[in-house]
């Protein structure tokens, strides 16, 4: 894509506004740029289809061997911790939380055995390595805030979402389950979606078509009662389940 001018895309809210004004003054602090994924770079690919708020910037990063994590970067510039896992940034508009994922050249040459956590390392490493630039322009409270800034692509998002649902509260499992039905149906991003999963490493398809059996096959009546759980997710259907876990297979196994 050298050469080519980032796509732009419209966020609307005073809290995504808040996000996107981060971004930058994260990037300050690390002295390098930033690939994010997580709720953001859901809302960012769906744009005008957002169905969600989120209230952090997630972003992740492939750790060199004697390298400092990021969030260790963040917290000697005077970011304070959050949980152990997050860090609180100062901005002009208030603290934003910053999420950290890494993985590290270690866990990529001796991958995990465990399906759940080989899907981490390897979902996440493909979404920053696949990462592409946006343009994303926010409004709300008044103010506009914009930035350019690596987002993962749809597919590799798709596959971090899978990974996290055997780890997470059900409310964040919700939310994640309506991303990934978002993600696999819209217009714009469900063929990018299919061809992208088809497209993947070999293992990541195997362990993440495990994830999709599981969620949208084995416990699908409780995803779409998790789901029917968030606003925008009320109206979900058992055949639009149905059919995310066919189309998400069929790209994995087909």
């Amino acid at each position: 894509m050298s050469g080519d001018r980032p796509r732009e895309v419209e966020l609307f809210g005073p809290l995504t506004a808040s996000l996107v004004q981060a971004l930058p003054e994260i990037e300050r602090r690390l002295d390098r740029r930033i690939t994010v994924v997580g709720g953001l770079a859901v809302l960012s690919r769906l744009g005008s289809a957002a169905h969600r708020v989120t209230t952090d910037v997630d972003t992740v990063n492939r750790r060199l061997g004697g390298e400092p994590g990021q969030l260790d970067v963040l917290l000697a510039t005077g970011a304070t911790a959050v949980d152990g896992a997050g860090a609180m940034v100062a901005t002009p508009t208030g603290d934003v939380r910053v999420d950290v994922l890494e993985v590290s050249e270690d866990q990529l040459n001796d991958l995990p055995g465990d399906p759940t956590d080989r899907l981490y390392v390897l979902s996440h490493d493909w979404a920053l390595r696949s990462a592409t630039p946006l343009h994303i322009r926010a409004a709300g409270g008044g103010t506009t805030s914009e930035h350019t800034v690596h987002v993962a692509e749809p597919g590799p998002l798709i596959a971090t979402k899978l990974q996290a649902l055997p780890n997470r509260a059900s409310v964040k499992e919700a939310t994640d389950l309506l991303d990934i039905v978002r993600l696999a149906l819209d217009d714009e991003t469900g063929s990018v979606v299919r061809a992208q999963l088809s497209a993947a490493d070999v293992l990541l398809k195997q362990d993440a078509a495990l994830h999709v059996e599981r969620w949208f096959g084995t416990a699908a009546e409780r995803s779409l009662r998790l789901i029917r759980t968030t606003p925008s997710g009320s109206d979900t259907t058992p055949d639009t389940v149905a059919l995310v876990g066919e189309l998400l297979l069929t790209s994995l196994t087909g």
